[in-house]
């Protein structure tokens, strides 16, 4: 991209600000907000900012870095919220029926579906922490887990959200994303 997507623009809010706004919305706490190689000190309000200091071994490293703070912060937390930054037209109701689903089924890995495609973000239960945090970022990814030993897990809500599928990777993504219609 450049430049740190959680900087981009999307409706005059930058998309980290869209996130966080959106997941207290939909009554996530704690609401962290993990960096890497781009430092966003200075750029987040205080208390939500967690430093991945392993950035370079790609988003698992970011998602045991958030994980490993929450349980700090939180040591009974039984799911975690993941929210990939370039998704900024995610809706706060797929976030808020994730959340209902994993209530009531607390072991499943909720993850929405729209048009018959898995998208982002997803809710790990705490069944699954111990696993989640001890693969090797080196070798793995979250994806291990899901297709892997967590696949009978898996929990799928059915969205009316296209954003869920959307991953703005690209300078084209971003110009698709905020053309006039």
């Amino acid at each position: 991209m450049g430049r740190p997507k959680a900087l981009l623009e999307y409706e005059g809010r930058s998309f980290v600000a869209r996130g966080v706004a959106m997941v207290r919305a939909a009554g996530c706490s704690p609401v962290l907000v993990v960096d890497g190689a781009h430092r966003l000190d200075g750029l987040i309000e205080p208390g939500l900012l967690v430093h991945n200091e392993r950035w370079e071994l790609g988003p698992l490293a970011s998602v045991q870095a958030g994980l490993r703070h929450a349980l700090t912060l939180e040591p009974a937390l039984a799911g975690l919220l993941v929210h990939p930054v370039e998704r900024p037209r995610v809706q706060a109701a797929t976030i808020s029926g994730l959340l209902a689903g994993s209530s009531a089924e607390p072991e499943g890995l909720w993850q929405p579906v729209h048009a018959g495609r898995s998208g982002h973000p997803m809710v790990w239960p705490r069944i699954l922490f111990h696993a989640l945090l001890n693969l090797d970022p080196a070798h793995h990814s979250a994806r291990s887990l899901v297709r892997g030993a967590a696949a009978g897990m898996r929990r799928k809500l059915e969205v009316d959200d296209p954003g869920v599928l959307e991953n703005i990777d690209s300078p084209e993504d971003l110009a698709r994303l905020t053309a006039p219609t």
